[in-house]
């Protein structure tokens, strides 16, 4: 479905990207999380399409802040 939304037949098939940065804060370490579809296209062009409702970017940072980092 994202193909047809973003993409033609010509373009890769869609793949998403996560960008998250870690952050340590005074009361802790704060995740902050993008993330988005990309698909490129058969001239070079890449076509984003963004994935950054509410819910998809709680999960991810609930996921990202329950990792558990070792100094």
């Amino acid at each position: 479905m994202t193909q047809l939304l973003i993409g033609n037949s010509y373009s890769t098939p869609p793949v998403f990207v996560l960008h998250y940065v870690i952050g340590q804060q005074p009361d802790g370490i704060k995740v902050w999380a993008d993330s988005w579809v990309e698909t490129q296209m058969s001239g070079g062009q890449i076509n984003t399409m963004p994935t950054n409702d509410n819910h998809t970017r709680n999960i991810v940072q609930d996921g990202l802040d329950n990792l558990k980092i070792q100094n």
